[in-house]
């Protein structure tokens, strides 16, 4: 699979014993066999005594594995890497102390989050000409502004770290506080990172009296981060028929509110970011930050997946007593892509 050569040519960056890979990410322990001592694990059965005891230097993860100082304390981790374009799941201080290189996927799954808010806008009918409101203009907030924007929407932005840095946003968006976007949004979309610290921190930047300042019967969309909202008043409005909410992420996860789900009826277990493309380019990123060697996946894919643009909204309700928020997450097939974005030429030339 690997196009850099055989595996004495892979530029490793640290002296590779064992290498331990999460079971659950798909190609990587294949690609990684080229060297020795590649062991997969179960996320939910990874503990420190068994880093400890195997010699393990090196570890693949998803964000269900929680990476600090209870997990890597005495063992012999040189490397670090996560599939993911999140790192809320890691201790970034606590590696930087152990010299433990750290590397992951941002903007992997950039493209299939876009893709996830335009199919429940479609799924829900929003008007063409309504007002999307954007929270984050990131990796995935431009997609999805791009998609709305073509989509005939006006576009609302707000992302202070950004106005501040002086970004030159597209003429075609409104850059608006976070006050006036709620209170002019249709459809309210949150593209932020989990932070407690800095400038602009995230944890419930969403409040109640903002949640009550929307427009009566708009709807918001939570595809970032649990923890970055208040879910208990969005679900009241929500059982009120005041606001419609699809809700992505959840605050403690995966240990899921009740009250939350029992009022709000539009959930997924975190699998926003969940299509082949997204795995594909969250395992390429990391292999190649750790081997510096190009990785070469099959076009055929041998992995389960759903298709077509209906597939993201295949809902796994929370409600079902059946399965836990992990199985839910777990038993939810891939979706494939099936859009492409317009290009930034194509949309600066709408209305003129």
């Amino acid at each position: 699979m690997d196009r850099g050569g055989p595996a004495h040519h892979l530029r490793i960056g640290c002296d590779t014993k064992v290498i331990f890979v999460d079971d659950q990410i798909p190609y990587l322990a294949d690609a990684l066999r080229l060297l020795e001592g590649v062991r997969t694990f179960s996320s939910d059965t990874m503990t420190n005594l068994q880093l400890r005891s195997s010699g393990a230097t090196s570890l693949f993860v998803r964000s269900v594995t929680r990476v600090d100082h209870a997990l890597l304390e005495g063992t012999e981790i040189q490397f670090v890497g996560s599939t993911t374009a999140g790192i809320d799941h890691v201790d970034i201080e606590y590696l930087q102390s152990r010299n433990i290189r750290f590397a992951h996927a941002p903007g992997c799954n950039s493209h299939a989050v876009a893709e996830y808010v335009m199919d429940w806008i479609d799924e829900l009918s929003i008007p063409s000409r309504a007002t999307i409101g954007i929270v984050g203009f990131g990796h995935i907030g431009k997609l999805v502004a791009r998609y709305a924007r073509a989509r005939g929407m006006s576009v609302l932005v707000s992302d202070p770290p950004l106005q501040e840095a002086g970004f030159p946003f597209p003429s075609w968006c409104t850059v608006e506080p976070l006050s006036e976007l709620m209170k002019h949004s249709d459809v309210v979309t949150l593209h932020v990172p989990y932070t407690e610290q800095g400038a602009y921190p995230t944890r419930a930047f969403i409040t109640s009296d903002q949640l009550h300042s929307c427009k009566r019967g708009s709807l918001l969309i939570n595809a970032a981060r649990g923890g970055i909202l208040d879910e208990r008043c969005l679900a009241d409005l929500v059982s009120e028929h005041t606001l419609r909410a699809v809700l992505d992420v959840f605050d403690n996860e995966p240990n899921v509110d009740q009250y939350v789900t029992e009022r709000i009826p539009f959930l997924t277990p975190h699998i926003a970011g969940y299509t082949r493309q997204a795995k594909e380019n969250g395992v390429r990123m990391v292999y190649e930050a750790f081997t510096g060697s190009s990785l070469f996946i099959p076009p055929a894919s041998h992995l389960d997946k759903s298709t077509g643009p209906s597939s993201a909204v295949s809902l796994h309700s929370l409600k079902d007593k059946a399965h836990t928020f992990k199985e839910l997450r777990r038993l939810t097939p891939l979706r494939e892509e099936h859009r492409t974005p317009p290009t930034w030429e194509e949309l600066d030339v709408i209305d003129t």
